[in-house]
């Protein structure tokens, strides 16, 4: 199991197309079976293990939104889509890094759909449902995941075409600001 860190699946994650990297790193690969337990928009609970996408960042869960006049949970919004995409698209993951603290095993992983095969990350920040993480200063982990996100919000993918949707990594920058303040 690769640390994170510098290592093979960071730097596939961060600098070369996230697809190229499944040949080049040495995790094996496993399929993500039925059953699972997903957690947010961009993990789940696989047999006791908290399995997490690498790059990808969903919408928080208890972050509020309006939908046509109407509170709607924004993270609810993004594991729903995640959990129906996952039900219809088989899908393959391959580890990158394990976290010790929270203990996660991070993944990127391909759908197959009909017989085309995506990165899964890509393909819910195309369609709206999740964004492209960003490390602490503000850049993104995955630029690959970045490019998607610009063409989601230009398209108004997804959860871009409501205004005033909670930005996950605003959040997430600005409960950090608060730490550091502190």
């Amino acid at each position: 199991m690769i640390r994170l860190g510098v290592s093979l699946g960071a730097f596939c994650g961060v600098f070369v197309s996230i697809s190229s990297c499944y040949a080049q790193n040495a995790n094996p690969s496993f399929d993500v079976p039925s059953g699972i337990t997903f957690l947010t928009g961009d993990s789940w609970n696989q047999g006791g293990k908290i399995v997490r996408l690498y790059g990808v960042q969903s919408c928080i869960r208890g972050t509020p939104m309006t939908i046509n006049k109407s509170q709607k949970d924004c993270g609810d919004i993004s594991m729903s889509f995640l959990a129906n995409f996952m039900q219809v698209s088989p899908t393959q993951c391959q580890g990158v890094a394990e976290t010790p603290d929270p203990p996660q095993y991070l993944v990127v992983c391909k759908s197959t759909i009909g017989d085309s095969i995506v990165d899964l990350g890509t393909a819910l920040i195309l369609k709206g449902f999740a964004f492209a993480l960003e490390d602490a200063r503000g850049d993104p982990v995955s630029i690959q995941y970045y490019i998607a996100e610009q063409e989601a919000k230009a398209a108004k993918a997804g959860l871009w075409k409501f205004d005033g949707f909670p930005h996950p990594n605003l959040i997430i920058r600005r409960a950090l600001e608060k730490q550091i303040m502190k």
